[in-house]
């Protein structure tokens, strides 16, 4: 089991996986939080080399999706100029799906810190 894993399950299912092992006591007093990091510490599980590595895959994604979009702006001020609608068009719903996946990524990423 990964900490993403444990971050996507929700309270009751923490409990019930916590309830599972002996080692640990009080698990249905606790939060989402503390049943994520004593579950960790049960299966072994890093949480800050995990975050770490997160973000660094966050920042590469977050780059190359920019560098993306800066291009298609290029080439979408070209179409304009050429008066090439339907290429403005497609270009402009690229840019919105990086974007779009920009956005998703920050969310994911303020979700797992």
């Amino acid at each position: 089991m990964e900490l993403r894993d444990l971050q996507k399950m929700t309270v009751v299912k923490l409990r019930e996986e916590g309830l599972k092992h002996s080692s640990l006591s009080g698990v249905s007093a606790m939060d989402k939080t503390q049943l994520i990091a004593a579950l960790a510490e049960v299966y072994g599980i890093d949480i800050e080399a995990a975050t770490r590595a997160a973000r660094e895959q966050f920042a590469a994604d977050k780059t190359g999706l920019k560098q993306a979009i800066r291009d298609l702006k290029a080439q979408r001020s070209a179409a304009l100029t050429a008066h090439e609608a339907a290429r403005v068009q497609r270009i402009r719903l690229d840019i919105k799906k990086r974007k779009r996946r920009l956005r998703h990524l920050a969310g994911s990423q303020a979700a797992r810190a």
